[in-house]
């Protein structure tokens, strides 16, 4: 385990995200338009320095493609595989997995969340697995499934908001209905009802990120096409998850490269470039009580890592 740490912050303008917001160059509706900020006295205080882990943690190879993790307690927690169907509860003081439950065969399972009673698991297609009643120490029989009407093929994140008693499920890719291609759907699952909200209760477009990443500097990955062309901006989150204390929403995008922050009134508040050699593939993200942030990173040739990041005063 290495141990590294963190001295320096960020401040920030802000950039204001509509809950339904599109380009004027494409061919969406433009009411509600996402906006820059042009208040060069508003700023944000970021509490996380992403650049400096004060501990990594380095998980044994079968967790090589984790695709997610969840806070059980403060000195556990549930990651996912990607590819398998099992549960992998992961104790940070002995560094090591110290039981597994096995919930389906093999399948794309991206996205987990400990609700404190029940424990969701997201598969990219929609499908949710439940235990209800948890035990992370012991066998779980009472399992169900249930398959959510999604607007996106590929859906990774998934978190519980407490305020609101519902899950956020968060869609990494598109939706279907081209109307809606450069947005990116954040829809509410109420726990008490078991059912999905009808129309997305955030929708971040991709347009938007982009101009936010510019008016703060941030370096865009610049990726060329078979022609050799570089092709055009994309953000597509990996995993989401709401800050115990501020209630600020943070989403990860892996393939990009990207973090950013917004709070509830859908304003992001930061947004940074990721350093490719700590957050290799950044798949997971979720906090403990205190407020420290894990975020769990695929190895993608390398080791696959917990970060974990202390929030400052």
């Amino acid at each position: 385990m290495k141990r590294i740490f963190s001295t320096s912050f960020y401040i920030f303008y802000t950039v204001f995200i509509s809950l339904s917001c599109a380009s004027p160059a494409s061919n969406e509706p433009v009411e509600n338009l996402a906006v820059v900020a042009e208040n060069e006295n508003s700023h944000f205080s970021f509490q996380y320095d992403l650049t400096s882990p004060e501990m990594v943690h380095e998980l044994p190879a079968i967790l090589d493609e984790i695709s997610g993790l969840t806070v059980i307690d403060s000195a556990h927690v549930a990651c996912l595989q990607d590819e398998l169907g099992i549960i992998f509860i992961y104790d940070f003081v002995k560094d090591s997995i110290v039981f597994t439950h096995q919930f389906d065969s093999k399948g794309d399972f991206e996205g987990i969340t400990f609700t404190g009673n029940s424990l969701y698991i997201l598969r990219s297609d929609g499908r949710l697995s439940i235990f209800k009643n948890f035990d992370p120490f012991a066998d779980n029989e009472q399992i169900t499934h249930k398959q959510l009407s999604l607007e996106s093929k590929d859906n990774e994140g998934l978190c519980f908001d407490t305020k609101n008693n519902c899950l956020l499920v968060s869609a990494k890719s598109k939706p279907i209905n081209h109307d809606y291609k450069s947005e990116r759907f954040i829809y509410k699952y109420d726990l008490i009802k078991e059912a999905l909200s009808k129309s997305p209760a955030y929708k971040i477009n991709i347009h938007e990120v982009k101009k936010a990443c510019e008016k703060f500097n941030v370096e865009i990955n610049t990726e060329l096409n078979k022609k050799g062309k570089a092709k055009p901006f994309n953000f597509r989150p990996s995993a989401i998850a709401i800050h115990p204390n501020n209630e600020l929403i943070f989403i990860l995008s892996a393939s990009d490269k990207l973090f950013l922050a917004m709070n509830r009134d859908k304003t992001i508040l930061h947004i940074e470039k990721l350093d490719e050699k700590l957050f290799p593939k950044a798949e997971g993200i979720s906090f403990l009580e205190n407020g420290t942030l894990l975020i769990s990173n695929e190895g993608d040739g390398k080791t696959p890592t917990i970060l974990v990041f202390r929030q400052k005063e």
